[in-house]
């Protein structure tokens, strides 16, 4: 009895260790396979990552991962293969005898994916207790390892070199139908010097735009590479000196070590996000919280970030980490092409990205936005162009052929982009066809009658319109006339004037009761506080005018003069803004 027990114990651990087999750290010889459907995987040694598939978050969709095996929750992935071709649940994965390491999904017959190393002598495989899934030959030597084809995740000690880029997943507001994301880590070498970048890919070109740099990099020697340390420190390390090391990151460490001793095991990643943000999160395995935590970010505002809203807007929130988006303009751009058919609409407060190469031309002798708006109605290969001031209160103006990278809100910049004329329903009256006997010329007797009808009424509807219209203006120049006659009332400025004054309210000086207060001067060199108000006083123009003339007439030392006033009708009734320019003497 006691040996059937014995015989039966060592068939089931048998079985079991056959099941085990191809899951537990060690080497993995050719000719081994993981089957998605079930739920096979290899693990490293310390049993901290694991090779297999993993859900991408769609029923029956699946990829090939190294995740954070040991971790609660969902997986953690730092690396796949082809993340833009997810696979079935009859996808394996196998060590061919060849040396390749295939990923083939039979419901498509294909081969999803593949090391390429057929030939190159690999002898076995082993997913390391760093990470890195690594091919070997009989050598022992390293021929092929996922950490020289990174996603989107840097582990500690995995080096990122020149020619190698971290790339984001795709952000679901840049309308991207692939999953390769829209944003890059890499080195941007220059001539003499070179430095980590942060790169929006534009959906439909090839175009990038640099928006985050690492510290410049000068004459550097030996092999340029970035590195996440075991302590959680980032940076750029060139040649065999320990101060060849530029850090981007630091963990409160000097030269003899961490300053702040860290306990237990600490788990780090560094991460370009699907928002273009570059992150460094930690994971306290010994700690009470069964989290990622963020260490750092390299970028404070997310609407610094190009490409956020696709081409669109971006706008902080309340809480300043939250954005929203908003589309470029409410209208589509000229069909055709931008020398005809086109209006411009101009956005206050707004500053765009753009790359070199997309600027057709650079003005800093343009002083007001009406003159950098006319520089792109006159260019049909401008598509828009931004106006503002600088860091040095210097004015600039720039053409631009396109608009990809997207923009964010700005007091200091106004943005001019072509947009389509509303199209006219109706048929123009270029064209005439030659009528046909007999149908043709009864046609011609009943549409001419019905066409003279039309038109008296249509010139009856006018003359009623215009006449209306007519009194009404009338009666805005009688009151107008009466502001204007009223002793010590302040001149009637154009709202043109205290656009080109303002330079078409770019520079806010604040906000308060009834709208906002923007900076301007004119001319003769006399400085304006102008406040554009949001809503009429309660009572209506005439109220409003009484109160312009009452309060041009106060004078007291402890008082700003109020010198002038716009009463534009277009102003207050459509968009309810009343401009009042204070001037300090």
């Amino acid at each position: 009895m006691a040996s059937i027990c014995y015989c039966c114990c060592c068939f089931f651990l048998q079985l079991l260790l056959v099941q085990l087999i191809g899951c537990i750290g060690g080497r993995i010889p050719l000719g081994s396979r993981l089957t998605a459907n079930e739920r096979q995987m290899w693990v490293s040694d310390n049993g901290t990552f694991g090779f297999g598939f993993t859900s991408t978050g769609s029923p029956d969709e699946l990829q090939l991962s190294i995740w954070y095996f040991n971790l609660p929750g969902d997986p953690t992935i730092v690396w796949s293969a082809k993340r833009d071709s997810p696979v079935g649940m009859d996808a394996y994965v196998e060590l061919e005898t060849t040396g390749s390491l295939t990923l083939i999904d039979p419901s498509t017959a294909t081969i999803v994916w593949a090391s390429n190393t057929t030939g190159r002598g690999v002898r076995s495989a082993e997913m390391s207790d760093s990470g890195n899934f690594i091919l070997y030959n009989s050598s022992n030597d390293s021929v092929w390892e996922s950490f020289s084809h990174p996603s989107d995740t840097l582990l500690p000690g995995q080096p990122l070199t020149v020619n190698l880029e971290l790339t984001s997943f795709a952000n679901p507001r840049a309308n991207r139908s692939d999953h390769n994301g829209s944003y890059s880590l890499k080195m941007l070498q220059q001539p003499s010097s070179l430095s980590l970048s942060l790169s929006y890919i534009s959906p439909n070109t090839s175009l990038n735009y640099s928006y985050w740099s690492g510290p410049q990099i000068s004459n550097a020697t030996g092999d340029v590479v970035a590195v996440l340390d075991d302590s959680g420190s980032f940076g750029v390390s060139y040649g065999s000196s320990p101060s060849g090391t530029v850090y981007v990151h630091k963990n409160d460490c000097d030269v003899s070590g961490c300053t702040k001793k860290e306990t237990g095991v600490i788990l780090r990643r560094l991460v370009i996000g699907e928002d273009g943000n570059l992150r460094l999160y930690r994971w306290d395995v010994n700690g009470s919280r069964l989290d990622w935590e963020t260490d750092w970010s390299a970028v404070s505002n997310p609407c610094s970030i190009a490409g956020v809203c696709g081409d669109g807007i971006c706008s902080l929130e309340n809480n300043k980490t939250n954005v929203s988006c908003t589309p470029l303009t409410g209208s589509s751009p000229p069909a055709e092409n931008y020398c005809t058919h086109f209006e411009m609409e101009a956005m206050p407060q707004t500053k765009y990205y753009f790359s070199e190469s997309l600027v057709i031309a650079n003005y800093s002798n343009v002083s007001v936005g009406a003159e950098c708006e006319q520089r792109c109605v006159e260019d049909c290969e401008c598509v828009a162009s931004v106006f503002g001031l600088d860091e040095e209160e210097e004015t600039y103006c720039w053409k631009l052929r396109d608009a990809l990278f997207g923009g964010l809100q700005d007091p200091s910049s106004t943005l001019f982009v072509k947009v389509s004329k509303s199209s006219k329903s109706g048929p123009t009256s270029g064209g005439r066809s030659v009528a046909s006997k007999g149908g043709g010329a009864k046609s011609v007797v009943v549409v001419v009658p019905l066409v003279v009808c039309l038109s008296m009424v249509v010139a009856l509807l006018g003359l009623l319109l215009w006449h209306s219209t007519g009194r009404l203006r009338w009666h805005r120049r009688v009151v107008s006339r009466r502001s204007l006659s009223v002793p010590g009332a302040p001149l009637n400025f154009s709202y043109r004037d205290l656009q080109i004054a303002t330079l078409n309210f770019s520079q806010m000086l604040g906000t308060g009761g009834f709208g906002s207060v923007y900076k301007g001067s004119f001319a003769d060199g006399t400085s304006v506080a102008v406040k554009k108000l949001e809503r009429l006083l309660p009572h209506g123009e005439k109220e409003f005018v009484t109160e312009v003339a009452t309060i041009g007439s106060m004078h007291h030392m402890n008082l700003v003069r109020l010198c002038g006033f716009c009463s534009e009708g277009s102003q207050r009734q459509e968009n309810k803004h009343v401009l009042i320019v204070c001037l300090s003497a």
